[in-house]
């Protein structure tokens, strides 16, 4: 049968209308340098990612492009998607891949004085928060005993010997080194397992009338044990100021110490802190998912350290873990992170937890961060009659119904072409 020539027309325009309308999006602008009373466009752009989010909420059109200009972005809260923010799509990306910074810190204009003791004391404004420090954007350490050693890999002060013996001389535990401390409370007492599986660690709580540390903590692991006799390390403990780029925060003084390394002049130097444990958060659920959102091309940087939050255990594992990240997703679906950095956060870079659908991690680089890389876990309850511990069970009262008890679990996800290297280092 012939087709008349009008109905190759009638379908070229058909085509022609879908592909403008395709085209056809909003576009968004946003720049260290501009102003959230603007439009947004690249002329006048916006300067924050919240508001950004708030004009794309508002915008009738199906798809959007937020394009970040070069520069740090400091969040003063975590971003949170819901599926008020999904469309066809949204792509919130670096105008130049990894020129943008996305952070959890804040950088600080402070007015320091040296006393005689050769640290120097800045005041904090009230309302921070600190969990790191970074001068000139080199992480500095804690006070700390002991000391770190260059190229040292327990802890930064010993080399790894399965042959470790007790160490009292460098053991933040002996009784005449926690004599010297006024007031540990807030520090953290840090120590490797005693079979070499991982570390541990407590919050200092006090002193008890005896002199011996009061803690809570050392729920790091599924098969908990006793400190390391040689592998312990104490930081945030005023008295251990002792050494170039240590510091310390004393909140109810308000004052920052900090005892600078050769060569830097600290009324010079950028300084920041970190704050926030998640940069990003995508908040959905089955019934109502965060959908079709896209960070291309950042890299994020300065999200707090999680190690006392890592309480949950993990079926027949050695480690518990903690549900959150810089970027966590939660009931998201068709969401995705391309060619991101993610560049010494203190906990999981990437979680995944419980229902999410289609999730896409491609072509990142994952380092320095303080736990995971990239973790997908699901909600224990899904699986049947799940087991925590090793050790003796009864199997006759397991569940041998085939599948899993609901959908409450990331499903259908992909990672490709990332790399991720020194986990567990931040």
């Amino acid at each position: 049968m012939k087709v008349p020539k009008y109905t190759y027309f009638l379908i070229f325009i058909a085509v022609a209308c879908l592909f403008n309308k395709s085209l056809h999006a909003q576009l968004v602008y946003v720049s260290v340098k501009g102003n959230d009373q603007y439009p947004g466009t690249k002329t006048m752009p916006i300067a924050s990612f919240s508001k950004a989010q708030e004009l794309v909420r508002k915008s009738g059109e199906k798809n959007a492009k937020v394009i970040f200009l070069p520069g740090s972005y400091y969040l003063p809260e975590t971003v949170q998607f819901t599926s008020k923010d999904s469309k066809s799509s949204v792509i919130y990306m670096a105008e130049k891949e990894g020129s943008v910074v996305i952070s959890g810190g804040k950088q600080l204009q402070l007015r320091w004085t040296k006393s005689s003791r050769g640290w120097y004391t800045a005041s904090i404004p009230s309302g921070n928060t600190i969990d790191q420090l970074y001068i000139n954007g080199v992480r500095q350490r804690m006070a700390r005993f002991p000391n770190a050693v260059e190229g040292k890999n327990v802890f930064d002060t010993w080399d790894l010997s399965h042959s470790m013996k007790a160490d009292s001389v460098r053991d933040p535990l002996n009784p005449l080194k926690i004599a010297q401390w006024k007031n540990p409370v807030g520090g953290y007492v840090h120590a490797m397992h005693t079979a070499l599986w991982g570390d541990m660690h407590w919050r200092i709580l006090g002193k008890n009338t005896n002199g011996e540390l009061i803690e809570e903590g050392g729920w790091q692991n599924n098969r908990p044990s006793p400190k390391h006799p040689g592998y312990r390390m104490v930081e945030n403990v005023f008295e251990e100021l002792d050494a170039p780029g240590e510091w310390f925060y004393d909140a109810s003084e308000g004052n920052l110490y900090y005892i600078p390394v050769l060569g830097v002049d600290i009324n010079k130097a950028k300084v920041e802190i970190v704050r926030l444990k998640h940069l990003i958060e995508f908040n959905g659920s089955n019934e109502a998912p965060v959908s079709n959102i896209e960070l291309k091309g950042f890299v994020f940087k300065h999200a707090a350290r999680t190690f006392m939050e890592n309480k949950e255990p993990l079926l027949r594992s050695d480690w518990t873990v903690y549900r959150g990240g810089a970027v966590v997703f939660n009931g998201a679906v068709g969401c995705k992170i391309t060619d991101c950095e993610f560049d010494q956060v203190g906990g999981n870079a990437i979680f995944i937890n419980k229902y999410n659908r289609n999730i896409s991690i491609a072509g990142c680089y994952i380092h320095h961060v303080g736990a995971n890389g990239i973790a997908f876990v699901g909600d224990p309850q899904s699986v049947r009659s799940p087991l925590f511990r090793y050790g003796k069970q009864d199997f006759s009262s397991i569940d041998r119904t085939p599948g899993p008890k609901s959908d409450n679990y990331p499903s259908d996800c992909r990672v490709e072409n990332c790399l991720i290297t020194k986990i567990g280092r931040a």
